[in-house]
């Protein structure tokens, strides 16, 4: 790391009564020059999420004579909660901060949501990306974005923590399954840095809310089979997509978040040209198989992130029920079985730990990988997707309705997409394919 400045910055906080400041203890330019800069900085009397004091940071770099205005809820996340942080900012692409003549200060001023950056949100009709601390409890947290908003006009993507995981289970022996448990340590790839991943797999409204038509072919809405009362269309995942229809005619050519951003292309690209995000050098994706893993274990090693026991017991009650239970939400997973075949809606049943949705039946979710790798303890790296050009059939997580056998964190499908897999089974009209969205934290 490059020394850039080193300059302190103190100001009051409009947040109650409390004598509040914030000190910039150091700012460093990453070597070598990538144009990152890495802003540490000590908060005394900022935000307290227990008693419901918000706060937001406002940080101000002056170089070559003009000021720059980050916002750190909008920007970079920066957290107001007290204590010493350390926060990235990416300059404008066309300033390359090469020199020393810079300055920054910062203030912190009352908010209505928590400060940090524990949560990503991406404003569908514009393309903003804010980003929001964690409330007093996940639980907390869980209750605020688990509503129409968060599910129809925004995407809210969690980020993982840092630190080493698991994948595989050596109790998962069927096929494909990536039975050999390695442990993979997130702080020594990508520059040290994490992931965010969706809480929900994208939804069949906000697949529209980019201009594009709704493919699902899933529409069964029978009370008798549905998860819940509010159960509707429009908070259910997207089904019937394209593993082509999200990374383009022939994405394997492409690594895991590069895709070239095009307003009337794939979802994927829509997003990227929406939100401008290919600009801090990395796009929107799918997840690759042990990101999608990791988020899901949140954590944990047994089979299932709630232990090793399966809790499909739901299954036959809901099947041929003609009331559901107003407690539904209690169960882990979605297992309606064949006669149901249909999906629900989104934030139904339980979260994981990290507040992540939806990771045990209802749509099989796309992964960036192909068919090929054995194990996935011979992966390269959690950030880098095996990819098999001459593999038709492209990997998916997450089980479906139909195949509660699958639904173990570790088990691996690949399927091949689309119009291929309609022909192999003889299946006109039953594409499962859902996915999630996935973005690096540079």
């Amino acid at each position: 790391m490059k020394k850039l400045l080193m300059m302190i910055g103190a100001a009051a906080v409009a947040a109650g009564a409390r004598a509040s400041s914030i000190a910039i203890d150091s700012v460093t330019q990453r070597w070598p020059w990538n144009n990152k800069v890495d802003i540490k900085y000590t908060v005394d009397g900022g935000q307290d999420v227990s008693s419901g004091v918000f706060a937001r940071i406002v940080f101000n770099a002056t170089i070559g004579g003009k000021t720059y205005v980050i916002d750190g809820v909008h920007d970079i996340g920066a957290s107001a909660s007290n204590g010493t942080h350390t926060v990235t900012w990416t300059p404008p692409t066309n300033l390359v901060v090469k020199a020393t003549d810079c300055t920054m200060t910062a203030t912190l001023s009352s908010a209505d949501a928590p400060s940090g950056d524990d949560y990503m949100i991406v404003d569908l009709a514009d393309g903003t990306i804010s980003y929001e601390g964690l409330l007093a409890t996940q639980a907390d947290s869980n209750a605020r974005y688990n509503t129409d908003e968060y599910k129809q006009n925004k995407l809210v993507l969690r980020k993982i923590p840092m630190g080493a995981y698991q994948v595989g289970h050596a109790n998962i022996t069927a096929e494909n399954s990536s039975n050999t448990p390695k442990t993979w340590d997130l702080s020594r790839y990508n520059d040290g840095s994490t992931y965010y991943i969706g809480i929900f797999p994208v939804t069949r409204t906000q697949y529209t809310r980019l201009g594009l038509s709704d493919p699902s072919q899933y529409t069964n809405h029978d009370t008798s089979k549905v998860l819940a009362a509010d159960d509707t269309l429009e908070n259910r995942p997207v089904d019937t997509v394209e593993w082509t229809d999200l990374r383009g005619s022939d994405g394997s050519e492409y690594p895991l978040g590069t895709l070239a951003p095009s307003s009337s292309g794939t979802f994927l690209q829509r997003l990227n040209a929406l939100t401008g995000s290919e600009a801090d050098g990395y796009g929107f994706d799918l997840p690759t198989e042990i990101m999608w893993e990791i988020a899901a274990r949140a954590g944990t090693t047994a089979v299932y992130w709630w232990g090793d026991t399966p809790d499909f017991t739901v299954a036959s009650s809901r099947k041929n029920s003609t009331a559901i239970a107003a407690d539904d939400g209690m169960y882990y997973s979605v297992s309606i079985g064949n006669a149901g075949d249909c999906h629900v809606a989104v934030g139904t049943t339980k979260p994981n730990p990290w507040g992540i949705w939806d990771l045990t039946g209802s749509s099989a979710q796309l992964c960036i990988d192909t068919w090929g790798l054995a194990d996935l303890k011979d992966a390269e790296s959690p950030y880098i997707a095996y990819q098999d050009k001459t593999s038709a059939l492209r990997r998916n997580r997450g089980g479906a309705p139909w195949y509660p056998d699958r639904y173990e964190h570790s088990r691996r499908d690949g399927w091949i997409s689309g119009n291929n897999y309609n022909k192999a089974y003889g299946n006109t009209n039953k594409r499962p394919f859902g996915f999630r969205v996935v973005k690096l934290a540079w």
